[in-house]
């Protein structure tokens, strides 16, 4: 049996579009280019030449990889390739000598993806909902709007009481929460990120990701979410001020709502909710001692 593994190229686009994936509008075909380049690598197992698996990593503030792009031709299931191509990964992204931390995010309702995860030693870190809307109506109030924290020293400080001491799990974008550690953020980047605080309480964050859609990305992890006045009317507040930035374009808004409050949501809330997605990971020390 003659299999192999390699890293993808730009130019191997078609063997991607020949694998029989049954999978409609599949992204990866549609950004291929991009996930060979740059931050991102995408490998692919070989069978007698013909490309049957593929998988892959990004890298974000250099010390955390995230797996994905898990693709198998139907045609050749139940062969382990799966399973090799994804460790061949894990292990690919540990070798670069910066990454502290790897993991992947799947969601519930796809056991395969959970199982490969299982197999290579990655273990469930976190589990919550990413919950989209188009409006906040429903859910937001009349209450006061809270105090927005603008100076960067101050958001650093925020950050590092609220997310890097507690151990949150914190979404960079959505779709890629990442163990909070102080490379997790970078000055430059947070200096475009909206902080608002009320009364010494952890901060809620918010900023603009495109994930097609264009997003208002609300991010306050913690479990008074529902009880905190004023916290949904700042949302609200803060996506009718990206609209205005982008008159072109609907702009909706995602908050990663933990598994252990989405209980907790209004009956009239206006989310869309779909299966959870649970983050596995492991870090540097842990998959040396594999």
């Amino acid at each position: 049996m003659n299999t192999y593994i390699r890293q993808l190229l730009p130019s191997d686009k078609i063997l991607m579009e020949n694998m029989q994936t049954e999978i409609e509008d599949d992204y990866i075909i549609r950004i291929f280019e991009i996930l060979c380049t740059g931050n991102h690598v995408l490998f692919g197992l070989f069978y007698n030449n013909q490309l049957v698996s593929t998988a892959g990593y990004s890298v974000f503030a250099s010390a955390y990889a995230m797996l994905g792009r898990l693709r198998s031709d139907i045609r050749y299931q139940g062969n382990g390739y799966s399973n090799r191509i994804t460790k061949y990964v894990l292990d690919q992204a540990f070798q670069n000598k910066d990454v502290e931390w790897a993991g992947a995010n799947t969601q519930a309702h796809n056991a395969p993806a959970q199982k490969v995860l299982n197999r290579i030693d990655l273990e469930k870190q976190t589990e919550f909902y990413g919950c989209t809307a188009k409006t906040l109506d429903g859910i937001s109030g009349a209450e006061e709007t809270w105090r927005e924290i603008t100076q960067t020293d101050e958001k650093l400080k925020l950050l590092n009481t609220y997310h890097v001491h507690e151990n949150t799990f914190f979404p960079l974008e959505c779709y890629y929460p990442f163990p909070s550690s102080p490379k997790l953020f970078q000055e430059d980047q947070i200096k475009s990120w909206r902080f608002f605080q009320e009364n010494g309480h952890p901060p809620l964050i918010t900023k603009k990701n495109i994930k097609k859609e264009v997003y208002l990305h609300a991010i306050y992890p913690y479990k008074d979410l529902f009880q905190r006045r004023g916290l949904w009317n700042t949302i609200a507040k803060a996506q009718h001020a990206l609209q205005i930035q982008h008159p072109d374009k609907k702009v909706h808004v995602w908050i990663d709502i933990p598994a252990a409050i989405i209980d907790q949501l209004p009956n009239a809330h206006p989310f869309e909710l779909d299966s959870p997605w649970l983050l596995y990971g492991i870090d540097r020390e842990a998959w040396a001692n594999l």
